[in-house]
């Protein structure tokens, strides 16, 4: 026998290493393997790199990356022979064909030998009569099945053999996943089919994240269930899955949030890569993915110091403006922006020192974040000027009472050092329809105050005209 398959695999080779030859560096692998595919007494060939990852080859189905080692495992070699075969693949170099007859007890049958200048190994093998490949054993149990039927109706017989194949198909293709999927217990993977449009995660999503017993979902039917992902990433979900393969092939940085069964959201990173069938065309999304909540954090600590105002606490001048604008891309906003200023400040600097005057910008902010809501924005524009954007307020009334309240709060303020602050406040979008314009009313409003006695507010409703004087 080992003449025979020797004879097969020298024969092979030197098919091969003459197309490559003749291709030069185009040579391409499948083409030069479809020349000695050819089963000649029972001898099979495939092609592989020093890693073991098959590269052509009957073994090398369903467009996944299949390897030495998934193709031993399925003739059941035990683990110990398939590590030295494996060893034996990273260092084998071009010269005589190896032949390993450490298998020959198990009647399995194998020489291999390296192509010059190329990672490339052709390996060839003889299986015994006593072990049958999954294909042969499938076409004989057709043939059988053809004949126990006694000449039924060809349509059927080929339906319930399509039928059969299918199902034998996915289950290969399930238990080859299953396979890589088991050796990353500490890690959850997932895996979208791009033909069937199904996500799965591995089963210890919901311990490693703290989530829900997540079952296979359909992510673009409308009755799926997409509660464990943030509501503001679920379309951010599906024009990942949906467009994966248009631009590139591989995603390492997609970031969303994920749900836990507390209620609480945490950061997750996912990252994956899409293999394609033989003609290019996307088969499935494989991947992991990571918990990245500490990590976003930080990020957003960053961010946050980075637009404060490290005196006050207030926002600074290019934060403050930023936040104002976003909520002015929303049509329905409306709302009041509020100029501040200190009365006088520059007294206060003099007489009592800039530590006091320091205290008096503190002392500020802090009263106007008390009395006005949570979502409103306040921001420090510079020295002793503020500004302070009101939502969700459409009355001239509403924006007069909340300049005064803060008036009456300094005045009855026991805080030092005592100081009074003249107001002006604008109406959106009356008063002004971008922020540029809204500002220049809210200002001249504030003047206003200052011009008619200081220590007031005067609102600008957008309803009269401006004095031009200034």
């Amino acid at each position: 026998m080992e003449e025979t398959l020797l004879s097969a695999h020298s024969e092979a080779l030197s098919e091969i290493e003459a197309f490559c030859d003749d291709q030069g560096e185009t040579a391409g692998l499948e083409k030069a393997w479809e020349m000695i595919k050819q089963d000649k007494n029972r001898v099979f060939h495939y092609l592989c790199d020093s890693k073991g990852v098959i590269l052509a080859g009957d073994m090398k189905i369903f467009d996944i990356e299949y390897t030495v080692d998934t193709e031993l495992r399925s003739i059941r070699i035990k683990d110990k022979d398939i590590e030295e075969i494996e060893d034996i693949l990273a260092n084998l170099t071009f010269g005589q064909p190896y032949l390993f007859s450490e298998l020959e007890k198990s009647d399995i049958y194998l020489a291999a030998s390296k192509l010059e200048d190329r990672d490339c190994i052709l390996v060839s093998g003889y299986r015994s009569n006593k072990i049958k490949n999954y294909r042969t054993m499938l076409i004989n149990g057709n043939r059988a099945l053809i004949v126990t039927l006694f000449g039924c109706m060809s349509i059927i017989i080929i339906l319930i053999g399509r039928l059969y194949m299918k199902q034998q198909k996915r289950a290969m293709k399930g238990q080859a996943r299953y396979d890589i999927l088991s050796e990353f217990s500490d890690t959850v993977l997932f895996e979208y089919d791009c033909l069937d449009k199904t996500l799965v995660f591995t089963p210890n999503i919901t311990t490693l994240f703290g989530l829900k017993e997540i079952g296979q979902i359909r992510p673009f039917e409308n009755d799926t269930d997409f509660a464990m992902v943030h509501p503001d990433d679920v379309e951010k979900v599906k024009n990942l899955l949906s467009t994966i393969g248009d631009k590139k092939d591989e995603i390492d940085d997609f970031v969303i949030r994920f749900k836990d069964k507390n209620g609480n959201y945490r950061w997750v990173r996912w990252m994956g890569r899409l293999v394609r069938g033989r003609l290019g065309t996307p088969q499935v999304f494989l991947g992991k993915i990571s918990d990245v909540q500490d990590e976003m954090t930080k990020e957003q600590d960053l961010l946050e110091k980075a637009s404060i105002d490290g005196l006050t606490g207030a926002l600074n001048r290019k934060s403050a403006e930023a936040k104002i604008g976003e909520l002015m891309q929303n049509k329905n906003c409306k709302g009041y922006l509020f100029m501040i200023d200190i009365d006088d400040f520059k007294t206060v600097n003099d007489t009592m020192g800039h530590a006091m005057g320091d205290l008096a910008l503190i002392n500020l902010v802090k009263i106007l974040k008390e009395n006005f809501r949570k979502d409103d924005i306040v921001g420090r524009l510079g020295g002793d000027e503020f500004i302070v954007f009101m939502t969700d307020t459409e009355f001239a009334a509403d924006a007069e009472a909340k300049g005064a309240e803060i008036l009456d709060v300094l005045a009855a303020s026991k805080e030092e050092p005592h100081f009074t602050i003249s107001v002006g406040a604008a109406a959106y979008p009356a008063a002004g329809q971008d922020y540029e314009n809204l500002y220049l009313s809210a200002d001249h409003a504030m003047y206003v105050s200052k011009k008619t006695g200081k220590n007031r507010i005067h609102v600008d409703n957008g309803t009269v005209e401006k004095n031009d004087e200034k």
